[in-house]
């Protein structure tokens, strides 16, 4: 082989080692650029993942947020209804105290009586009020016997009803010494002292009972008694001596007699 040919033979395996080199190159170029896209890919959907887990706890932040704000809520209504429930609760004990105060008033009055229009000043040829009414109004004006008065006393009546009617005058409560002598009093007192005056006076005489009883009286007899009387299954219908305030009929087709009462307020 001449020279020139061996020349040109080197050329071709310099140039093919060259070619060989850079195809190598190139191919690692391409594994690297598949590798960085795959790198970018893998990057890229960690990123997706992160975005979508921020957004998340962004969301579930809000919700606890919403949830705290709920329970806020929740905490001041429930500190309304506890305060709500107190104060009824307290309403409520002090309606059961009246009402038990009511009753012993009630019951420390059970032995006692009103007078009514009584002028005073009446009792002054005797030693004592008491005496009084024992022997001149008890005795000779409605024809009972053995009448015990423990005590009897004046009391005040509404100013402005004073001045108003300059005639009226004081009633007079009296305490006696049995129950069984209020029930007899009550008992004639309508038909002893009907068209029978006392001393020039028209004398009414009534049970001793606190006011709330006196009112619910007065509403059976304003708004339900008429109606009750005007029934046509009932024979007669009253509103007797006693505690609490009721209306009594007879229905005529039950032997016992009925009772109607005011509902609580």
């Amino acid at each position: 082989m001449n020279v020139r040919t061996r020349s040109k033979t080197l050329q071709m395996s310099n140039t093919d080692s060259t070619s060989n080199k850079l195809d190598a190159v190139l191919a690692k170029m391409d594994d690297l650029l598949k590798s960085r896209d795959l790198q970018e890919t893998k990057l890229n959907s960690i990123l997706e993942k992160l975005s979508s887990l921020e957004s998340s706890q962004r969301k579930i932040a809000a919700n606890v947020d919403a949830l705290k704000d709920s329970y806020r809520s929740l905490d001041a209504q429930m500190i309304d209804v506890d305060n709500e429930l107190t104060c009824k609760a307290s309403r409520e004990e002090l309606a059961s105290v009246y009402k038990k105060m009511e009753e012993l008033e009630n019951r420390s009055k059970r032995n006692s009586i009103v007078i009514w229009g009584l002028k005073e000043g009446a009792e002054a040829t005797h030693n004592s009020l008491e005496d009084f009414l024992r022997v001149e109004f008890f005795e000779r004006h409605m024809q009972l016997q053995n009448i015990e008065v423990m005590r009897a006393h004046q009391t005040n009546v509404n100013q402005r009803a004073m001045e108003a009617n300059t005639s009226m005058v004081r009633p007079i409560h009296i305490y006696l010494l049995r129950y069984s002598d209020k029930v007899q009093i009550l008992k004639v007192a309508a038909n002893a002292l009907k068209d029978n005056p006392f001393l020039d006076s028209q004398i009414f005489i009534s049970d001793d009972v606190s006011k709330n009883v006196r009112k619910d009286r007065a509403k059976l007899r304003k708004g339900y008694l008429k109606g009750i009387k005007e029934r046509s299954d009932v024979e007669f219908a009253f509103i007797p001596w006693s505690v609490p305030a009721q209306i009594l009929f007879k229905d005529r087709n039950c032997s016992k007699l009925k009772s109607f009462k005011l509902l609580d307020e």
